[in-house]
């Protein structure tokens, strides 16, 4: 039965990579069901105390949905060559923008009463139709219904806040449909990923390395770093480098300037 669904799951990625179009159809489709279906989710957990996103996962979306992180600029080491799919600044000004709207997570974690932030609530970006990612290096900038340099503030704001940039995507990487700005205490995708590993996120083309030379050993950016790649060990620090997933955010928090992302080494 794996086999087979490896075989269907293969042509399925091949159908794709040659009609982005159907793709694209899909991850727009899916954006528009998206809010129906966590609330179907939440229901179910509450009434079963089970984990939706497992359930959900296992029985609907198969692995399909997640998000890819995506740096922001200024956190990219100024000599490092990089291309428009690779920043988030250049992705979201490359896309169908069509609004920005309220975070539906952070908004239902409020409503509930239940653990959450103080983060801002409109802070996911919302496309007129679904992308393809690969698409992007060829395409103009194209903005809709907001202008340009609001959403760069609000995407460094974001930053700041220490919020990690997503590619939330459906039916696989290459496909998205919202650019969210997500933490970790309300995020559907990243709460879940990091407590259960569901659903799936796509580590950045960039990982956050220290200069040891100039690192204080301070720790500052431990608490920032969400996928404990960081952490102190005898008073020194120490980098986990399987678990970064390259958002950048540990960047600004450094007193020292010490941190700086660099393309991921590929074997």
């Amino acid at each position: 039965m794996r086999d087979l669904r490896t075989y269907f799951n293969s042509i399925f990625e091949r159908v794709l990579y040659k009609f982005s179009f159907l793709g694209k159809l899909i991850t727009s489709l899916f954006g528009i069901f998206e809010l129906p279906i966590l609330k179907f989710g939440r229901r179910i957990a509450r009434k079963f105390d089970i984990s939706a996103m497992q359930f959900l996962d296992t029985h609907f979306l198969r692995g399909r949905w997640g998000g890819h992180i995506i740096p922001l600029n200024k956190n990219i080491d100024v000599s490092t060559k990089f291309a428009p799919t690779q920043e988030i600044v250049e992705i979201v000004s490359r896309s169908n923008v069509a609004k920005v709207s309220y975070c539906y997570c952070r908004t239902v974690q409020r409503a509930f009463n239940e653990p959450n932030c103080d983060h801002p609530l409109y802070t996911c970006i919302h496309l007129s139709y679904g992308k393809d990612l690969k698409e992007i290096a060829g395409k103009n900038k194209n903005f809709k219904n907001i202008n340009k340099q609001e959403v760069i503030d609000l995407l460094e704001e974001c930053d700041k806040r220490g919020l990690v940039h997503e590619l939330i995507y459906f039916p696989s990487p290459d496909f998205y449909y919202v650019i969210c700005n997500c933490c970790p205490c309300c995020c559907v995708v990243l709460n879940n990923f990091l407590k259960e590993s569901l659903p799936k996120v796509v580590k950045s083309d960039f990982i956050a390395r220290t200069d040891l030379n100039v690192c204080q050993n301070c720790g500052s950016c431990i608490e920032w770093c969400y996928f404990n790649a960081r952490y102190l060990e005898n008073g020194k620090l120490h980098f986990d480098e399987k678990n970064c997933f390259g958002c950048g955010i540990c960047i600004s928090k450094c007193p020292y300037d010490a941190i700086k992302l660099e393309l991921r080494r590929t074997s």
